[in-house]
């Protein structure tokens, strides 16, 4: 999909894979099962399902892939396997009821990898990888070496990298516990909720001032995804916006809807429904973000939505024409 994590634009490279990306609908953030049934062929390595993409939080829906993959395979003679990218969703889908199932208790997903230091609460640099069974992971590329009397395996380009990650993430599970992630989630989950709601009541005339993009309240990251609605013809976008809600101290990154291809370089639109320069924002919510914090960030909103709507952008003829040349573009792209 082409909402990938940006380790996998180094696989790509350092591996010599082709990539394959399916751009998933700007209404769903998800890649689509019947998207994965046409490009599966006799040279697919494998299926990469993301659990909590970094744009909006989804979650792609494993299962309906998994039962693609599975008739493809009976039907072809593949041996086609699926890879969930947990490295958000890792350390929250596991402690959110019903959600579908997405791990080892589907047949074809082979491996699964999170990062610790997203929501796992462990230092930066923390990731874990988990392998079905010890047969999954090719002696090619996982390697025993003779080192210092003994064997030592190793899944690294670099042999030698610190151990503080695991034992911040050790000593978390201990503190934590089963328990102790869950409550850290639910807290996340009611501030994003707290958020959304906070967000989706603010008005511009008799119309919605934002779009929201997300998955919603449940079954997804702690992620509020969302964009200036383009029903209200607002003289700024999202860009805008970002520098706007800074002046109050707040960093709300906001992206254009559009990724460099990883091999070619060229600059494509992210959604097959959306142009490439549209644009869009978001907010991760982390534990670190308590109530009267995101109280403050909608504060922060409609008080950057009153500054906004008090200038006369008609006067400032440089910042006129940067924006009717998008437009012209948005134009463009959605013609073609």
């Amino acid at each position: 999909m082409s909402c990938y994590q940006a380790a996998w634009e180094k696989l790509f490279k350092y591996m010599d894979i082709e990539p394959r990306l399916l751009p998933p609908s700007v209404n769903g953030f998800k890649l689509d099962p019947e998207q994965v049934r046409d490009a599966l062929d006799e040279h697919t390595i494998g299926v990469v399902c993301i659990m909590g993409n970094h744009y909006g939080g989804q979650y792609d829906p494993a299962a309906e892939i998994n039962e693609v993959v599975e008739e493809v395979n009976a039907r072809k003679g593949y041996q086609v396997g699926i890879h969930v990218d947990a490295a958000s969703g890792g350390f929250i889908a596991p402690f959110q009821q019903g959600v579908p199932p997405w791990d080892f208790r589907l047949n074809n997903v082979l491996s699964i990898s999170a990062s610790g230091h997203k929501y796992g609460q462990s230092c930066c640099g923390t990731g874990w990888v988990l392998w079905r069974r010890r047969a999954d992971l090719s002696d090619h590329v996982g390697i025993s070496v003779s080192y210092l009397g003994g064997k030592a395996h190793s899944y690294t380009l670099n042999f030698s990298r610190p151990a503080s990650g695991v034992y911040s993430q050790y000593y978390k599970f201990l503190h934590y516990g089963m328990t102790g992630y869950r409550q850290c989630n639910d807290n996340m989950m009611a501030n994003a909720k707290f958020l959304r709601d906070g967000l989706r009541a603010m008005t511009h005339g008799d119309k919605p001032r934002f779009e929201l993009l997300d998955d919603g309240d449940e079954h997804c990251l702690p992620v509020v995804t969302l964009r200036l609605n383009p029903e209200c013809e607002f003289p700024y976008d999202d860009i805008d916006w970002q520098h706007g809600i800074s002046q109050h101290h707040w960093y709300v990154g906001s992206y254009r809807m559009q990724f460099n291809h990883p091999v070619s370089e060229q600059t494509l639109p992210l959604f097959h429904d959306a142009g490439a320069e549209e644009s869009m924002f978001r907010i991760v919510v982390k534990t670190h973000l308590t109530r009267n914090m995101a109280e403050h960030l909608l504060d922060s909103f409609r008080a950057t939505a009153d500054f906004f709507d008090a200038v006369d952008f008609s006067v400032i003829p440089d910042f006129q024409m940067h924006h009717l040349r998008h437009k012209d573009q948005r134009r463009l792209t959605n013609h073609c």
